[in-house]
């Protein structure tokens, strides 16, 4: 264990002790004229002594982290639901001069660097997924595959802020725009996926793996088997959300059969261009969909009870639209 000693001398320039003490080596000590070089020679002495008290540790020398990283993703990442959006993130990391280091020479420092590096090109939320999944392959490395490090390298290396979330929302003259724009369309599902998105703020992932045996037209109820965050959950949904599925064949599988997940995502696209539309994401509608239920007054359980958040930290930045209406009803 290191410990650190500031000290002056009689001029009143100051200088760092470094005491290094562990059972069955014997004691070091060394003075250094700043912190940081005192640090880096603690973890010097420290890295030397792991790997004498740990003989399995030439794996860790062995290894590197672009081994690790590959076997998180052929072993990991597909028993994960999310397991495809990883493997770009995962190929990301392999390119990056970072995964040629053998695991045992993994420190704060160098994460930090390629940490600086990726934000020079990318946002500070693509970092944070990115750092997620190297956490997680360290971790299962040092848990499960033979990699023996005194510590996680991650644990002291500060996360970059993630972007804020979108407060994009659709006039009723843009909503207009898209209807519009939908009679020019192939595919004829992509009016009633809006006008559904829109009622009931599910997820373009939601409403496209939408079955006809989870909807229950006389109780109005969809029931999502697997959301986004793993759990079911039954949506209540409008009068004009069922009048939007009635409309629809009832003779297939998915109430959207129409549509794939990179289907409707695509026409989504191509729909905003032709309507002259800007910056508009399928994604804009739940938060739209969100804004209205707030608006006709529902409050802010009944509107996670809709949507399927399950904290309401997510749901604050809704608060403001009520703020308004009770400053109103106030006088």
């Amino acid at each position: 264990m290191a410990t650190f000693i500031k000290n002056w001398d009689k001029s009143g320039v100051a200088s760092w002790q470094v005491k290094i003490r562990r059972k069955g080596f014997p004691s070091r000590t060394r003075t250094f004229s700043t912190k940081a070089d005192a640090q880096e020679w603690a973890r010097t002495v420290e890295t030397a002594m792991d790997r004498a008290e740990h003989p399995t540790n030439r794996t860790a020398e062995q290894t590197t982290l672009g081994q690790i990283l590959m076997r998180y993703r052929d072993e990991v990442a597909p028993t994960h639901r999310g397991g495809k959006h990883e493997l770009p993130r995962i190929k990301q990391l392999l390119r990056h001069p970072i995964s040629e280091n053998a695991m045992a020479d993994l420190t704060p420092e160098k994460i930090a660097y390629w940490r600086d590096d990726r934000l020079r090109s990318v946002s500070g939320s693509s970092v944070l997924r990115e750092m997620t999944i190297l956490r997680s392959a360290i971790k299962r490395a040092r848990a499960e595959w033979g990699i023996s490090l005194r510590e996680h390298p991650m644990i002291h290396v500060a996360q970059p802020k993630g972007n804020p979330p979108r407060e994009r929302r659709i006039s009723r003259t843009e909503e207009i725009r898209l209807y519009d724009g939908c009679k020019k369309a192939r595919n004829p599902y992509l009016q009633p996926a809006i006008e559904f998105a829109l009622e009931t703020a599910m997820r373009q992932g939601e409403i496209v793996a939408l079955e006809w045996r989870n909807i229950d037209l006389e109780r109005r109820t969809a029931r999502l088997p697997l959301t986004k965050n793993g759990r079911s959950r039954v949506v209540p949904l409008s009068s004009r959300a069922v009048e939007i599925i009635r409309s629809l064949p009832q003779d297939t599988e998915r109430v959207f059969q129409g549509f794939s997940t990179y289907s409707v995502k695509h026409a989504f696209v191509r729909l905003v261009v032709r309507q002259g539309l800007h910056d508009l994401h399928f994604h804009d509608l739940r938060h739209e969909a969100i804004s209205r239920l707030v608006e006709r007054g529902l409050n802010i359980m009944e509107v996670a009870a809709v949507s399927g958040h399950q904290t309401m930290q997510m749901l604050k930045r809704y608060t403001h639209l009520r703020a308004e209406d009770i400053a109103l009803k106030l006088g």
